[in-house]
């Protein structure tokens, strides 16, 4: 009997000793495939940025909570179609004092998150439209939950309010008639 022949037949008698082998690597590959796909969609490593300092400043946002509740305006964000660009949407805000009166002229920003993909964060100052209204144009068209994180500062007050909406795109009739 040659060498070789004496190898392989040996190799086959203790076949067992490879399924450990196996059955380890099977399982790293499997772990490597699920980190690839979750590291890769977009959206999966999306952070709240600065967080640090956020949790560093939480007794300051107790206290805006609490002027908040001071303050009881009330703010109503509404998302609609774009009046420039088609398909797109456009945020507008409805800013009212706790007796209801609008409130003008004040210094209105709001963050946009769309929860489907938090990287897609828009940072958005508001223009004043009159009678307490402000908005801005969306540069995003992802549909699905969004959160709208509003700062509104005027006569030396700030008031702070997040909430979210479901937001859908739909085809206009625009968009239908050039498919």
């Amino acid at each position: 009997m040659t060498r070789g022949a004496s190898l392989s037949r040996s190799l086959l008698a203790n076949r067992w000793a490879f399924v450990p082998v196996i059955m380890l690597s099977t399982v790293v590959a499997a772990a490597v495939l699920v980190v690839l796909f979750a590291v890769n969609e977009r959206g999966a490593t999306a952070a709240e940025p600065d967080y640090y300092r956020k949790g560093a400043a939480w007794d300051d946002w107790k206290r805006q909570l609490a002027l908040n509740g001071v303050l009881r305006w009330v703010v109503t964000p509404s998302i609609v179609p774009s009046t420039s660009a088609t398909g797109l949407a456009r945020l507008e805000l409805t800013v009212a004092d706790r007796h209801g009166m609008p409130i003008e002229g004040a210094v209105v920003r709001a963050d946009v998150i769309p929860i489907l993909d938090g990287d897609a964060r828009v940072t958005l100052t508001l223009t004043h439209d009159g009678s307490g209204r402000y908005s801005a144009e969306l540069p995003l068209r992802i549909g699905g939950q969004w959160e709208i994180r509003s700062t509104i500062e005027w006569r030396g007050n700030r008031f702070c309010d997040r909430v979210r909406r479901t937001v859908e795109f739909r085809l206009m009739r625009s968009d239908r008639s050039e498919r």
